[in-house]
């Protein structure tokens, strides 16, 4: 059977012990015999039981040093102590509602009643390029969208065309247009929302849109094109401060150059202010 080191141990302590207490306990007859009268009986030792004896040597069991898979298969087994749960998840925060969309300077309901003579699938067709148009130009009050609007409507004979009905031979030769080479006054006639005119105004309006129109004067025409070059129009003039001081006459004739069809685009102007002045 095998025998563990510490039962080992145990036994060899017992035995050293045991022989240390006999030699102990013959020294003290031996002695006690020198000393005692020669007459008299010895007495035998007293020895102490085995049993006793190895009761007295238990002791406590001693930490072992590479205990055996017996003993090993003996310890009880350490208790697993379980990993805590890790903690959920946060749930995701809801995505942010998306603003709504602004609420367009001017209807198409609206626009119908400041040019009644557009036609209404252009009044489908125009109306968000022209709330686009004014945006990017900052004609964000009532004054400024209705004078834009009045001078637009005539420009294009309400929304009809984006291109000027004459040839443009009466613009030949005009240098205050820029017209300084032959075949510029019908190469750049009147294009756009608000009839964009001469060599240097289509030079002026390539460079603010990256288009080149000097070579492509037809797309100022597109509708695409259109809104666009008016704005460019309106804002390189300061249309939005004069429409606030000097008042339609004047933006008018910095729109036109002169006074043409004046009363019409008045008429305009007074529907248009009424009309988004006091929907």
């Amino acid at each position: 059977m095998h025998v563990s080191q510490s039962r080992h141990f145990r036994a060899a302590v017992a035995s050293t012990v045991l022989i240390a207490t006999g030699t102990a306990l013959t020294g003290v007859g031996a002695a006690s015999a020198a000393n005692a009268d020669p007459v008299s009986t010895s007495v035998a030792p007293r020895y102490q039981e085995a049993g006793d004896l190895f009761t007295a040597l238990q002791f406590p069991e001693l930490p072992s040093v590479g205990s055996t898979s017996e003993e090993a298969a003996e310890a009880p087994a350490e208790e697993s102590v379980d990993a805590p749960a890790p903690a959920p998840a946060p749930a995701p925060e809801p995505a942010p509602a998306p603003a709504p969309a602004p609420e367009p300077a001017v209807s198409g309901d609206e626009l119908a009643r400041i040019v009644p003579q557009m036609p209404g699938d252009k009044i489908a067709q125009f109306v968000a390029p022209l709330n686009d148009a004014m945006v990017r130009g900052g004609i964000d009050t009532p004054v400024r969208q209705a004078a834009f609007i009045a001078q637009l409507a005539v420009e294009s004979d309400s929304f009809r065309t984006f291109e000027e009905y004459a040839s443009g031979r009466a613009y030949e030769g005009r240098s205050d247009l820029g017209n300084t080479q032959p075949g510029d006054g019908e190469r750049y006639k009147g294009r756009g929302a608000i009839q964009v005119t001469g060599r240097h105004n289509y030079e002026e309006v390539s460079r603010f849109t990256g288009i080149d129109f000097v070579a492509h004067p037809e797309l100022v025409a597109a509708p695409e094109n259109a809104f666009t070059t008016a704005v460019w129009y309106w804002t390189s003039r300061n249309l939005n401060n004069v429409a606030d001081g000097p008042g339609i006459v004047r933006v008018s004739e910095l729109v036109n150059g002169g006074h043409h069809a004046l009363a019409q685009r008045m008429d305009n102007f007074a529907r248009g202010l009424a009309v988004l002045a006091h929907p």
